[in-house]
């Protein structure tokens, strides 16, 4: 399981959502392979992260999180980021 996600005690396997520490603590985190590979485009996916974005001068393109609805769209998108991958390793 990812180390920073957040789950109900003693399940990891659970979905809740982060608490405010919780997303501050993890912002540095979300921000670092940004920083280290200089990403163009930042996404956020949900308000949650948009906010932790803005707090930290970022600005975002906001998506809807897939547990709100939002999954039709997320899929899109990682369908176009494996097209990126494929063009990429392809020239």
């Amino acid at each position: 399981m990812y180390p920073n996600h957040p789950h109900e005690p003693g399940r990891p396997r659970t979905n809740r959502a982060p608490r405010a520490a919780e997303i501050a603590e993890g912002t540095p985190i979300a921000l670092a392979p940004a920083a280290a590979f200089r990403a163009g485009t930042i996404v956020a996916v949900g308000r949650k992260a948009e906010g932790a974005l803005a707090r930290n001068g970022v600005a975002a393109i906001p998506l809807r999180h897939p547990a709100q609805g939002g999954a039709r769209v997320f899929a899109q998108l990682a369908r176009l980021a494996r097209l990126d991958e494929e063009e990429q390793r392809a020239t």
